[in-house]
């Protein structure tokens, strides 16, 4: 199962490289073509703001696989030990709940307005937008995968 989840984590890594590297290509691209050639590549401007919503949505997942997500750690610390997973495990499915109540928003926005195109290209904003059911089906995974792990270490504090 870790080597699965090591893989997950890498592919996510990989891609959302990839599309900071995409996105830093236009950008300077645009920025050639406006300031050196005096003119400019409308949809340059267009596509890196929607593949920023990429990077961030995986970037969300990355942050919680990683346990970098904000946290009141001083609540948690102020628990004794024994009360400590559980609350902790109380917060992963309030997160999973809210995850799971997103996948179904986002299904329904994009099967809404996805079809709709965007200004400057004739490319369909669901491409862009299908990354909010992914990114939240992958932090739905990694929350019941926490859990999981929390409670079959027995003795041993995972958070």
């Amino acid at each position: 199962m870790s080597k699965v989840l090591w893989l997950l984590d890498r592919t996510v890594e990989a891609i959302a490289a990839g599309i900071v590297a995409i996105s830093t290509i236009l950008v300077c691209l645009n920025v050639f073509y406006r300031y050196v050639l005096e003119t400019g590549i409308v949809w340059a401007n267009e596509i890196p703001e929607f593949l920023l919503i990429w990077i961030a949505f995986l970037g969300a997942y990355l942050a919680y696989r990683n346990n970098n997500h904000i946290a009141f750690e001083m609540v948690v610390d102020a628990v004794p030990q024994p009360v400590r997973k559980y609350l902790i495990s109380f917060t992963d499915l309030l997160v999973l709940g809210l995850s799971l109540m997103m996948i179904n928003l986002s299904v329904q926005w994009i099967t809404r307005t996805g079809g709709t195109e965007i200004e400057t290209l004739p490319i369909q904003k669901g491409w862009f937008m299908i990354i909010l059911p992914i990114a939240f089906a992958l932090i739905a995974l990694a929350i019941l995968i926490r859990i999981f792990q929390r409670h079959s270490n027995a003795g041993k504090e995972t958070i």
